[in-house]
C-alpha cells in the first residue's frame, strides 16, 4: 500500500491499483486535490487505500466522460459510468467501510476497480469516435458531455 501511495503522490494522478505496479492484490489507492481534477463535478478526495473494494450501482443514471489512465498515458476515451454507487472496502486497519459515492469519485472508483478485474478503460469505449489524445482534450476542452 505504501508503494501505491507513493506512486500516486509522485505525479498528479488520481488513482492507482496494485495490478498496475505488478502486485497481484485487490487494492486501490485514490486521492485528488481539487486543482488536479479536470472533471466538471469533481470534489477533493483524501488519499485513501481500499482493500478488496466492491461497488454496486444505486440507480440507472449514467454519464459519459473522457477518462485517462497511467497505463495508457497518451490516449483518452469516452466511457459511460454509473453516477451513483455504493462502495464497500476494508481500510488499512481492517475495518469494513460502506459509503455512497456520486459523480467523479464514483467514476474514479469504478475505473480503478476495473483494473482489479484485468480491464482498462479502452475496453469500455463504445463509440468509434470516442477516443482522443490528451493534447486534443486539453486544446479543445473536451471534458464531458452530459
Amino acid at each position: 500500500m505504501e508503494d501505491l501511495k507513493s506512486t500516486l503522490k509522485f505525479g498528479i494522478r488520481l488513482g492507482i491499483s496494485a495490478p498496475q505496479i505488478g502486485v497481484n492484490k485487490r487494492i486501490i489507492v485514490v486521492g485528488a486535490k481539487k486543482e488536479n481534477i479536470k472533471y466538471n463535478d469533481a470534489e477533493e478526495i483524501p488519499i485513501t487505500a481500499m482493500i478488496n473494494p466492491t461497488w454496486k450501482k444505486l440507480s440507472e443514471d449514467t454519464d459519459m466522460q473522457y477518462e485517462g489512465c497511467m497505463s495508457i498515458p497518451s490516449i483518452r476515451g469516452k466511457v459511460e459510468r454509473y453516477k451513483n454507487i455504493e462502495l464497500t472496502y476494508y481500510n488499512e486497519n481492517g475495518e469494513k467501510i460502506v459509503k455512497q459515492l456520486n459523480g467523479f469519485f464514483a467514476r474514479l472508483v469504478q475505473h480503478e476497480c476495473d483494473h482489479l478485474d484485468g480491464m482498462v478503460f479502452l475496453e469500455k469505449v463504445k463509440e468509434s469516435n470516442g477516443f482522443a489524445t490528451k493534447e486534443n482534450i486539453d486544446k479543445y476542452n473536451l471534458r464531458s458531455e452530459k
